[in-house]
C-alpha cells in the first residue's frame, strides 16, 4: 500500500469526545526529532514533545524527564527511547496513560559491548547496512539522514547513551504492571530487535496490540512512516478514549492546586535548541552560583519560555531576576507586567486579592527598610511554558530598620529572616502566590515585644471584622478511629515524592516520631523559624515535636509537592502544607488557650542516598500568636 493513499482512522462511533492526549516521543541512539517528522506529518494535530535522551542512569533520567512532562501523556519510544519509556511508565503509571514501543525490547543487555571507538556518525555508518529492511535497504537518503542526525551529538552524549543501553535491567517480570493501552510495533526484518522480542513484549503487556511490518528493518518510523502512522493513530484513539472514559484531563498538566489548559501543538512553543543542538538543557540551580551567574547577560535561552520577556533564559532565571528587579532595583512597576491584575496572594497574615495591593505592600516594606536585600537560596520548580510553571523560591531577607513603618519607630537594628514564595506562573505573569514569611524573627531581632505587637495586629483585624475560623473536627481522627493508615499521594508526580508524603504522614498525623531516626542522616541539619540552626537527628526530633506540642490535635495536610534533581547530588523537594487544630499545648506562644490555630508553611528537603540531609522549615509564629489574641478578643466580645 502506498503512503499517499493511507488514511488515519477516526475515533470509533460513539467514542467519548475529548481533547487529544499530549504525545511525548523518545528517539533512539543518536537520533533527534527528525526521526519522527514523517510520522507526525501523517497524524492529526495534537501537542507533541520530543525531549532528548541525555544521561547514563535509567532511573535518574526517568525522574528528570517526568519532572518536566505533562501530568498525563501518551508515550512513544523508539529503540533506546523504548527502554527509557518502560522506565518512565513503570515509575509513573498514572502519568503515562498510553505506551507505544517501536523497534524496542524489554530485556537486559545480553553482552557488554565496548563503546564505539569512532565519532558518532561512524557508528551509524557501520550500523546502516544491516539496519534497514529489504523495502528500503538501498535508500541512500535514509542513511544520509541518520548520519546527519548523529553529527549533532558529541562523544560524551553518545557514550552516555551507550552506557544507558548497557545498564538497563530486565523488564519482562514487571510488564504486567503496565495496564494502559499499548502498541508494540517492529519490523519483520529487524536484526537488532527481531520479531521474537516484539512478541515477548506484546505478550507481557496486558493491553497491547502487536504489529510487525513486512520488508521493514530497525528504523520503522523512517522506512514505512505511512504504515506506522496508521497503527499509531489507532493506538492514540484508544488512549484518548480511555482517558475520556476515566475522566482524565487529556491536554492538561497538573500544577498542584488546579489544572491549566495546554496549548495546541505549536512549533513556537517548543524549547529552543542550545549550542549542542539539544532542547531543555540544564535549568539554573541557585545554590552554587554567584548572583551574576543567576541573572546572565549572554546566556542562550535553554527552556521553552513562550510568552516570557526575552531577558529570561529559564524559569529559575525568571523568578530570581524579576524578584531582584522589583525588590533590589526598586522597579516596583514591573509588578504590572509580572502579575495578573487579579493575582491572589495567600500570606500568613492575610490574603491579597489584587495587583495594586501587591504594589502598595511592596512600596511600604521598601521604605521602612531602604537597604533591604533578598538573597535567593534555592528554587524548586515544576511545569512548562504551555501548562504553566510552579516555583518554590526560598530567600534570606536582610536589612536595617531605619524608617518609620509597620514596626513603628525606627530601631536602627538589623534583621535576617527566611521567606518562601510559591508562585504559579503562565506567560510572564504570576497569577497565584503563597508567601510564607517568618515575621516573628524580625519582631524579636528589632527588640519589639511579640505579644504587644501581635495584640496590635489582632485589634486591627477585630475592628475590621475579620473572623476566626473554628473547625471543630479537622478530620485527623474520624470519631474514635485512629489516623488514616495511608497518606494521600495524589499530588505526587514521582515515586520519590509519594514516599516523602508517606513518611511525613507517619510523622505528623500518626505521631510516629521515631521514624525521624530512620529518615534523617546522622549529620543532618535543620533550618527553622527565627533563623534557628540545629544539627543531628535528636535536634530534628525535638523541633518537629515542638510544633506538634503546640497543636496536639493538629492535622497536617500537604497541598503541593515538586522536586528537582540536585547538582549537589540527590533530590530536593518543596512541600507547601497546612496544619490546623487548637492551641492546647505549652510553648513559645504562652500557656494553652484552647483557641483555634491554623499554620501555613513550606518545607524544603534535600534527600541523598535515601536520607534527609537538610530540612528548611518555614512558618510564622507571629501569625499564630496574632490568631490567639484575635480569638480572645472575639470571645470576650461575644
Amino acid at each position: 500500500m502506498k503512503d499517499d493513499v493511507k488514511t488515519i482512522p477516526q475515533p470509533a462511533p460513539g467514542q467519548t469526545s475529548t481533547a487529544p492526549v499530549p504525545l511525548v516521543l523518545l528517539p533512539g541512539t543518536l537520533c533527534d526529532e527528525r526521526l519522527f517528522a514523517p510520522l507526525l506529518s501523517r497524524l492529526d494535530e495534537r501537542f507533541t514533545l520530543t525531549p532528548p535522551i541525555d544521561g547514563d542512569d535509567p532511573i535518574a533520567l526517568a525522574r528528570q524527564l517526568l519532572a518536566r512532562l505533562p501530568a498525563r501523556f501518551a508515550l512513544l519510544g523508539f529503540s533506546l527511547g523504548g527502554l527509557v519509556a518502560l522506565e518512565l511508565a513503570l515509575m509513573a503509571p498514572d502519568q503515562v496513560v498510553g505506551l507505544a514501543l517501536l523497534n524496542s525490547n524489554a530485556r537486559a543487555r545480553a553482552v557488554d559491548a565496548p563503546p564505539h571507538p569512532g565519532p558518532p556518525s561512524a557508528a551509524i555508518a557501520e550500523l546502516a547496512p544491516r539496519a534497514f529492511g529489504s523495502d528500503r535497504g538501498d535508500d541512500d537518503g535514509l542513511r544520509v539522514l541518520l548520519e546527519d542526525m548523529a553529527t549533532t551529538f558529541d562523544a560524551r552524549t553518545h557514550a552516555a547513551q551507550e552506557k544507558l543501553a548497557v545498564s538497563r535491567s530486565d523488564k519482562r517480570p514487571v510488564l504486567t504492571e503496565l495496564t494502559m493501552p499499548a502498541l508494540v510495533l517492529g519490523g519483520a526484518q529487524d536484526v537488532l530487535c527481531p520479531p521474537a522480542l516484539q512478541h515477548e513484549l506484546a505478550e507481557g503487556l496486558p493491553d497491547a496490540a502487536l504489529v510487525l511490518l513486512d520488508g521493514v528493518g530497525h528504523f520503522a518510523p523512517l522506512e514505512s512512516p505511512g504504515d506506522v502512522a496508521v497503527h499509531v493513530a489507532t493506538w492514540l484513539a484508544r488512549v484518548d478514549h480511555a482517558a475520556a472514559s476515566a475522566n482524565l484531563p487529556s491536554t492538561t498538566c497538573r500544577t498542584g492546586d488546579e489544572m491549566t489548559k495546554a496549548a495546541p501543538h505549536d512549533q513556537s512553543s517548543q524549547p529552543p535548541a542550545t549550542d549542542d543542538g539539544q532542547q531543555n538543557a540544564a535549568v539554573l540551580q541557585v545554590e552554587r552560583r554567584d548572583f551574576t551567574e543567576l541573572v546572565p547577560t549572554d546566556r542562550e535561552r535553554v527552556q521553552g519560555m513562550r510568552g516570557f520577556d526575552p531577558i529570561y533564559t529559564d524559569i529559575v532565571d525568571y523568578i530570581v531576576r524579576c524578584t531582584h528587579r522589583i525588590w533590589d532595583e526598586r522597579d516596583v512597576g514591573l509588578i504590572y507586567t509580572h502579575y495578573t491584575h487579579n493575582c491572589v496572594a495567600y500570606t500568613t497574615m492575610g490574603t491579597m486579592y489584587d495587583r495594586e495591593t501587591h504594589i502598595r505592600d511592596t512600596i511600604q516594606r521598601l521604605v521602612e527598610f531602604p537597604d533591604r536585600r533578598g538573597l535567593a537560596q534555592q528554587v524548586i520548580w515544576r511545569g512548562n511554558d504551555r501548562d504553566g510553571f510552579y516555583t518554590s523560591h526560598m530567600t534570606h531577607g536582610q536589612g536595617r530598620h531605619s524608617q518609620y513603618g509597620m514596626y513603628g519607630k525606627p530601631t536602627g537594628r538589623t534583621f535576617l529572616t527566611r521567606t518562601v514564595a510559591d508562585c504559579m506562573i503562565l506567560e510572564n505573569k504570576i497569577y497565584k502566590e503563597w508567601i510564607v514569611r517568618d515575621n516573628m524573627g524580625p519582631v524579636i531581632q528589632l527588640g519589639l515585644d511579640p505579644h504587644a505587637y501581635a495584640q496590635d495586629i489582632a485589634v486591627r483585624k477585630f475592628e475590621a471584622g475579620e473572623p476566626i475560623m473554628e473547625v471543630v473536627e479537622n478530620r485527623r481522627l474520624l470519631g474514635q478511629y485512629p489516623p488514616e493508615t495511608d497518606a494521600d499521594t495524589s499530588i505526587a508526580h514521582s515515586e520519590g515524592e509519594a514516599q516523602l508524603l508517606r513518611d511525613l504522614h507517619h510523622i505528623y498525623n500518626k505521631r510516629m516520631f521515631g521514624r525521624i531516626h530512620e529518615l534523617y542522616a546522622p549529620n543532618c541539619q535543620w533550618h527553622g523559624p527565627l533563623m534557628r540552626e540545629y544539627y543531628g537527628v535528636a535536634a530534628v526530633l525535638q523541633q518537629t515535636m515542638r510544633l506538634i506540642a503546640l497543636i496536639p490535635d493538629g492535622f497536617y495536610v500537604p497541598q503541593h509537592i515538586c522536586s528537582v534533581e540536585s547538582e549537589e547530588g540527590g533530590t530536593k523537594y518543596a512541600i507547601r502544607w497546612t496544619l490546623d487544630g487548637h492551641h492546647l499545648g505549652y510553648g513559645p506562644l504562652g500557656a494553652p488557650t484552647g483557641h483555634p490555630l491554623f499554620v501555613m508553611g513550606v518545607s524544603h528537603y534535600h534527600i541523598r542516598d535515601g536520607k534527609i540531609i537538610d530540612e528548611w522549615a518555614v512558618y510564622d509564629e507571629l501569625s499564630m500568636l496574632a490568631q490567639i489574641k484575635l480569638a480572645a478578643l472575639q470571645r470576650a466580645a461575644g
